[in-house]
């Protein structure tokens, strides 16, 4: 068995995050049955502007949310960034984070454990809150001192 988390996103568009129908977008953040298993065939599913995606580029989808590049646990996974919520900058991250402090199953899980945490850190400059692919979302604390760990529950 398998679960994952799904993502509502409202503002100018809706969008439904790794499972879905009846929105104006769909995002499917990487190929693993528990996050694309009902992934509908319709024409606004992202499955097709994944290229660009792959290539390292953000695919805006609208004023305020994008989906951008963050492979590690797969080879072309994607996060879905939006900006200007009441809780500042949200990363929906699929499997880039697996769930808050995930360090230890980092590498059994990942196909590319390096990429994978260099888009871990980036995302923790980016984001204020971070919802992970498979528990609860969790805010990103920022310290002075950089060498400690940014998670935070």
């Amino acid at each position: 068995r398998a679960d994952g988390t799904i993502s509502l996103v409202t503002g100018q568009q809706t969008v439904l995050e790794d499972t879905g129908d009846n929105v104006a977008t769909v995002v499917g953040t990487h190929g693993h049955s528990d996050h694309v298993g009902n992934f509908p065939l319709s024409k606004n599913s992202l499955k097709r502007r994944r290229k660009d995606l792959a290539e390292g580029q953000p695919y805006p989808i609208d004023d305020f949310v994008s989906v951008i590049p963050t492979p590690g646990h797969m080879g072309r996974d994607v996060s879905v960034l939006v900006k200007g919520t009441s809780e500042g900058t949200v990363l929906v991250a699929g499997d880039l984070f697996e769930r808050c402090h995930d360090e230890d199953s980092l590498k059994e899980l990942s196909e590319n454990p390096q990429i994978q945490e260099t888009n871990q850190q980036m995302a923790l400059q980016i984001a204020d809150v971070i919802v992970p692919g498979h528990g609860p979302l969790f805010r990103v604390h920022r310290f002075v001192n950089e060498t400690e760990n940014n998670y935070g529950a």
